[in-house]
């Protein structure tokens, strides 16, 4: 561990420095990222990862993973009480191993599907209530040195902080999805319908991307309900529902916004295509039953184009409509049991944002550049300087100013470069090489921050 961390850690304000990030995280993964940012500035290993347990099976799975493996694991799963891992999960204990070779309970089997030479590990669990929900496990240190039990009680003690923002985040999340969801159908509901539209209102105006909207109401509902009684009306909601979900694609929003009425919302979407799609499900209706063959259902479906002119009038139509009352916080909500719903919570979380996907692009999108910057090796005696090529928020491609280097593949180097934007911002970086060609070298950043106003605003421009 560094001179600069120990003198921290001796300083009163060191946890308050972890613990300020962590509280300001807004969602899970926002939560999950700012804290294995936070443990690769401290312990600086090789390779760090977060694994969160399968409910269902209880399985681990590499949920956040940083460093040169990355790709390779992320979202592998590890058997129920396999590895060192398994162990902990199991246990509940913290553990150091400071040479895996001489300990049984480790796995080489992660190790052979990547390539990767584990030698020590330190792992610690994330559990509130004395339930186990993951585990954070670092491996191998970049300076070579083995982990010690000065880390290990450090990483303890920053993984029981951990837990506590990671279940804040939850119970937000959870609490926010019980407000945004239809409790009978599981779609999204009127609250959820006024911000998407909103959002691609925005959307259109901002970025030009189009949307439409399908707006259909089931005819002689009430009939229906007087006929079979409300418990059947239900259950022919809940499969209208299941059936118009096996029908829009993945990208595209449904919404209950009222007893008997139901909107999708279609990103990128034309008028030719959403009449399309209405088509499809007209004529899928003239062949369904429902009520276990009892009845048909007859659907109107209006379309429309969503802009700033229109949003206003399809939320002065959605309202005068006799809407459904706000989910209550005692509807079919298990939201206590964090432990088995944590990891698919963050799955919606990931899958529901069209904005991730925005993001995620931004991060591995290169933006060709000429910046005049300088190079320290880590561990070897090898400084100089260097013209940054191309860029991205996770990678950078480099060309030395001398042929003769000391740099190879899997290296580790700090770098400094200045951004050619009206401040001049200079960007301090730890970098892992991938590829070395004479003097041109490619790497990925080693411990790149969840985000960087600087680099975020250069990449906008």
């Amino acid at each position: 561990m560094d001179k600069e961390i120990l003198e921290r850690i001796n300083n009163a304000s060191f946890f308050l420095e972890i613990g300020k990030p962590l509280a300001k995280a807004k969602t899970i993964k926002d939560t999950l990222e700012v804290l294995m940012y936070q443990v690769g500035n401290i312990f600086q290993p090789m390779n760090w990862s977060l694994l969160l347990k399968d409910p269902k099976t209880g399985d681990m799975i590499f949920t956040v993973v940083v460093g040169s493996s990355r790709e390779k694991l992320q979202g592998v799963r590890i058997p129920k009480g396999e590895g060192i891992a398994g162990h902990i999960l199991n246990t509940g204990e913290s553990l150091i191993v400071e040479n895996v070779e001489e300990d049984k309970r480790f796995s080489i089997r992660m190790d052979e599907s990547t390539g990767f030479k584990t030698k020590s590990i330190i792992g610690v669990p994330l559990k509130t209530d004395d339930k186990t929900f993951g585990v954070i496990e670092l491996i191998n240190k970049i300076s070579g040195h083995n982990f010690n039990k000065l880390e290990l009680t450090l990483l303890t003690t920053i993984a029981e902080y951990a837990a506590i923002a990671i279940e804040r985040s939850y119970y937000n999340q959870a609490l926010k999805k019980i407000a945004l969801t239809d409790s009978l159908t599981g779609l999204k509901n009127r609250n959820s319908f006024e911000r998407a539209l909103n959002n691609r209102a925005e959307m259109l105006k901002r970025y030009g991307v189009i949307s439409a909207l399908l707006i259909m109401d089931l005819k002689g509902f009430k009939q229906i309900n007087e006929k079979y009684g409300h418990e059947a009306g239900d259950k022919v909601l809940k499969e209208f529902a299941t059936m118009l979900g096996s029908m829009v694609r993945a990208v595209d929003d449904i919404f209950r916004y009222s007893g008997d009425k139901f909107t999708v919302i279609m990103p990128q979407t034309s008028l030719d295509k959403a009449e399309q799609a209405k088509l499809r499900i007209l004529n899928r209706l003239k062949s369904e039953v429902f009520l276990d063959g009892m009845i048909s259902l007859c659907v109107t479906i209006g379309i429309r184009l969503i802009d700033a002119e229109t949003k206003k009038e399809i939320l002065d139509f959605v309202n005068k409509k006799n809407m459904l009352p706000i989910s209550s916080l005692s509807q079919d909500a298990d939201v206590e049991r964090m432990e088995s719903n944590l990891k698919p919570l963050l799955d919606e979380e990931e899958e529901s944002l069209e904005a991730e996907e925005l993001a995620e692009h931004n991060k591995t999108h290169y933006k060709d550049v000429m910046l005049p910057g300088d190079y320290t090796h880590f561990n070897k005696n090898d400084h100089g300087h260097i013209t940054v090529k191309r860029l991205s928020m996770r990678a950078i491609d480099f060309e030395t100013m001398r042929q003769q280097h000391k740099i190879v593949p899997e290296d580790i180097l700090d770098v400094t470069f200045t951004l050619d934007d009206s401040k001049r911002s200079l960007v301090k970086r730890r970098v892992r090489i991938d590829s070395v060609q004479e003097k041109y070298i490619k790497a990925q950043f080693y411990n790149p921050p969840p985000y960087d106003k600087n680099m975020g605003f250069y990449f906008m421009a």
